[in-house]
């Protein structure tokens, strides 16, 4: 089973760029463009291995 990375950034090029190197390395990618859309989904039950997020965003 493939370890499962949870991206979260609000700009829609480094989700696309990072989730497309990720998904070719054999990794299962979440995405949330917000950290609202990231609580949503962790709420709903996602579960990941790792978490990496933007440091600077609205």
């Amino acid at each position: 089973m493939a370890k499962t990375i949870f991206l979260v950034d609000d700009s829609a090029t480094i989700l696309l760029s990072v989730s497309s190197i990720l998904g070719k390395a054999g990794f299962a990618v979440e995405k949330a463009s917000n950290a609202d859309e990231a609580l949503k989904k962790f709420k709903a039950g996602v579960k990941v291995d790792l978490l990496i997020t933007d440091l600077n965003m609205p």
